[in-house]
């Protein structure tokens, strides 16, 4: 009978539990992928008292299905974010300022990821996810072509050095992938103030000496034929590929740019590669946010939530232990050396990483989904300057036909400066509105 007894109470308590349990409704255009679901399950085995929902939302069409969803008053709890300024803009996003404060484990988040999510001096995000970007060489072509290996983080006449003794047009090879993304990360080589595409925290400085000449190296990279899209047609169709990356995959290209969610992949090539980041040293990183809504019934449950599947020690080893596919491609969102031991250990240390790793501190955040009015600022605000055809190219026109066209860079860094800081300063004050 006291067995009995007891059992019935537990039923009860459990019972009771419950039905105090609180819904959190979560958006994460990741869904499709087994650990994202398995690491919510085990959050809810861990939190009885909160049931996680996913949102009913068209995800192959996220963005516009949040803005429905908003419009709607049914926003989800937890958002995974397209970009931060953006939630801000629509006033989704609660300032979860003192939630971090009394957190121990926020401090443990690496620090360029952790600033990424303040404005207006206050918290409106969560980072989710940690990549980073940088290049990647194939050891075999430096071996077989006596070039010495590239160390981690080369200085750039070293690393160009290696790409013109290993374009060598008689056996296919090429040198560098792609030139483009030259000018986005040359600038912070050369002064420490700037940051990702010229980028100080404050302002663009298109008009520095540096962004010029990162532009014109892109150039004399194109226009020497070093990189894949430099190459007339008759030359491509030796490779039987759609694009350089079907080129790298064949062992033809020396170094390629490109984002350490690549390393599953590239661990599979019948080559061994190494992730060498980016000259001189900056760490280049590309982070995914959540954000809390405004309009959540339960914020903190919500963020205890968000910081399970992002941050949290607990969660990061749970990850670890569930994705049995390997599908987890993010860094750890964490500077704790007992869990960065235990995750190199299982996910297998790409050559490289612990290197870029040890110099996150001073990383460079690219501004995509954090600098407000970005997307304008770097490709689409029209600039009123003649470009063949088009009477009003873009900034990102100008830039590309600056690199693999007849346009010269100094001509109109003053200029798209100019621009991009109107687009940013128009950006920010409906921000400022937001989050004052």
């Amino acid at each position: 009978m006291k067995k009995l007894v007891m059992i019935g109470l537990v039923i009860l308590l459990v019972t009771a539990a419950m039905a105090q349990a609180v819904t959190i409704v979560y958006a994460n255009w990741n869904l499709s992928l087994d650990v994202e679901k398995k690491i919510v399950e085990e959050f809810m085995k861990t939190h009885p008292d909160i049931k996680v929902e996913f949102a009913d939302l068209d995800y192959g069409k996220y963005e516009d299905s949040l803005i429905a969803a908003a419009a709607a008053g049914k926003l989800p709890d937890v958002i995974m974010i397209p970009n931060i300024p953006m939630a801000l803009v629509n006033d989704w996003a609660l300032d979860i300022t003192a939630m971090t404060a009394k957190d121990a484990e926020w401090e443990n988040i690496p620090a360029p990821l952790r600033g990424a999510t303040v404005y207006n001096e206050k918290v409106f995000a969560v980072p989710s996810g940690f990549y980073m970007l940088g290049y990647f060489v194939n050891e075999d072509l430096f071996t077989n072509y006596n070039v010495p290996q590239l160390p981690y983080a080369p200085d750039w006449n070293t690393m160009l050095s290696a790409i013109r003794k290993l374009t060598i047009p008689r056996d296919g090879v090429l040198g560098i992938a792609e030139e483009v993304q030259i000018p986005e990360w040359f600038p912070a080589t050369k002064d420490p103030a700037l940051g990702y595409f010229t980028w100080d925290g404050e302002k663009y400085n298109l008009d520095h000496p540096a962004f010029i000449e990162g532009v014109k190296i892109a150039k004399q990279l194109f226009d020497g034929k070093f990189v894949f899209d430099s190459l007339p047609e008759e030359q491509k169709q030796q490779y039987n590929a759609g694009w350089y990356g079907d080129v790298w995959n064949q062992g033809k290209i020396a170094i390629r740019w490109s984002g350490t969610w690549d390393t599953t992949s590239f661990a599979t090539l019948p080559f061994p590669s190494r992730f060498i980041g980016v000259p001189e040293g900056k760490v280049t990183i590309v982070g995914d946010f959540f954000i809390i809504s405004k309009t959540t019934e339960y914020p903190e449950q919500a963020y205890e939530f968000a910081k399970y599947i992002t941050f949290a020690k607990e969660g990061i080893l749970k990850r670890l232990e569930i994705d049995t596919a390997n599908q987890w491609t993010s860094l750890p969102l964490t500077t704790e050396q007992a869990v960065l031991d235990e995750y190199f250990k299982v996910k297998k240390l790409f050559p490289g990483i612990d290197e870029a790793f040890a110099r996150i501190s001073e990383g460079i955040v690219e501004g995509v989904k954090i600098v407000p009015g970005y997307i304008q600022s770097r490709w689409t605000a029209p600039t009123g300057i003649k470009v063949g055809d088009n009477d009003n190219a873009s900034i990102g026109d100008v830039i590309w036909n600056s690199m693999r066209g007849n346009v010269n860079i100094a001509d109109y860094a003053g200029q798209l400066n100019k621009l991009a800081n109107e687009q940013y300063k128009n950006a920010i004050e409906k921000i400022a509105v937001m989050t004052d």
